[in-house]
């Protein structure tokens, strides 16, 4: 278990870099929790470069819980930003990032479509029919300047591989 009320930088940095090196997810919550208000700048930089680097499928989960937690909106950008950036894949998803692409604020919204234009696994048939339905439906509900990202959603799953 990862200790990060350790006193010495050092120890704690060696400890991140130990659990890089075997990546458990075990400490993924208390990992997640010092995010929300870090103290450190060099602890919080190893951190995500940790969490960046998971390649545990068993990680999806407890990231897309912590995307979906109000607790983790001080990390949420980061999170989703996550999603794009590691090998994981987050297809069984879909509906998360297409409802933060119509819901959320901007920079939130462009991390949600750089998902979606990363996602490169197949998606189910139902799940592409139920997305693109919803990004349909909202494409006349939002802002002229979300529209484009709408449509280009659209097609993303459209063209998605089944």
């Amino acid at each position: 278990m990862i200790d990060l009320s350790l006193k010495d930088d050092k120890l704690v940095l060696a400890s991140i870099e130990k659990l890089r090196a075997k990546g458990n997810i075990n400490d993924l919550p208390a990992i997640l929790d010092y995010l929300i208000a870090p103290s450190k700048p060099e602890i919080e930089k190893a951190l995500y470069n940790f969490i960046f680097d998971i390649k545990d499928a068993k990680a999806t989960e407890p990231i897309i819980a912590a995307i979906q937690n109000e607790k983790y909106l001080p990390i949420q950008k980061k999170l989703i930003e996550m999603c794009w950036q590691s090998s994981l894949k987050f297809a069984n998803h879909i509906d998360l990032f297409v409802d933060l692409l119509i819901k959320s604020d901007f920079e939130i919204a462009f991390e949600a479509l750089t998902v979606i234009e990363n996602m490169e696994e197949s998606l189910d048939p139902k799940s592409k029919e139920q997305e693109m339905s919803k990004l349909k439906n909202a494409i006349p509900t939002v802002n002229e300047d979300r529209k484009g990202w709408l449509h280009e959603a659209f097609h993303i799953i459209e063209q998605a591989a089944e």
